[in-house]
């Protein structure tokens, strides 16, 4: 067993990006990070992830302004483990936030703020909408036969768009801060026992050299900057 504080540190130096990033470099999404943890191929679709979860983290880690990426990285561990055939649940969770929370809060800025701004954006928030009602709406007769996956997607999908296009930014930050509630409501399905023997310590011992070789790097870089600063200045400086 990993001792926590261990895994923390990684967490904190690794950096979350868009796309699935290059382990040797120490860059990853939140996805491709649980796939090397997991010890396994360098991939955003790990087979240790529930796919309903990792179609819809895809989407909010690559859509995420750089810093609240970030805060994806507490769910690295949370999401190892969650391919549980439990995504029947996690789809009839996202149906109910979605009604409950999600759509009112949608509706008042897209729909009634009477914002023109928003209303010229509204034909790709209606095509989304309806897209997420017919994959989500429990009273749609095919809803049920469609891949769980298909309702993180969907809401995923519309998330991003009303974060990146909602004209208040308390309102952005609602559609983002919503995004990381979902995934937290989406791991807390999975059962505790799976996450732990779910982590591959060859890996962390690789990751570590990784930070590690890294971080001496910059260093130098650094070093080498600074000296050449020195010698421009005294060159400068001498008659």
């Amino acid at each position: 067993m990993i001792v926590n504080e261990r895994l923390e540190s990684v967490y904190r130096q690794v950096e979350l990006v868009r796309g699935a990033g290059d382990p040797k470099s120490g860059k990853l999404c939140v996805m491709s990070f649980v796939a090397f943890l997991a010890g396994e191929v360098h991939t955003d679709r790990p087979a240790a992830a529930s796919p309903l979860i990792r179609d819809f983290a895809v989407r909010i880690n690559d859509a995420m302004p750089n810093e609240m990426r970030q805060e994806l990285k507490p769910f690295v561990p949370r999401i190892l483990g969650t391919n549980d055939h439990l995504d029947g649940a996690r789809a009839g969770m996202l149906r109910a936030v979605t009604e409950a929370e999600i759509m009112p809060k949608i509706c008042r800025d897209f729909v009634m703020s009477g914002d023109r701004g928003s209303w010229r954006k509204t034909g790709r928030f209606w095509e989304l909408s309806e897209k997420l009602f017919s994959d989500t709406n429990s009273a749609n007769p095919h809803a049920e036969n469609l891949p769980p996956a298909t309702f993180g997607a969907a809401v995923a999908d519309l998330l991003c768009y009303c974060a990146v296009n909602a004209t208040r930014r308390d309102s952005q930050r609602w559609y983002w801060e919503k995004a990381i509630d979902v995934l937290d409501r989406a791991c807390d399905f999975r059962e505790e026992a799976n996450a732990a023997s779910s982590i591959n310590e060859e890996r962390v011992r690789r990751l570590e050299m990784i930070l590690a070789n890294r971080a001496l790097n910059r260093r130098i870089v650094g070093n080498v900057r600074n000296a050449f600063e020195c010698f421009r200045v005294f060159l400068a400086r001498t008659p």
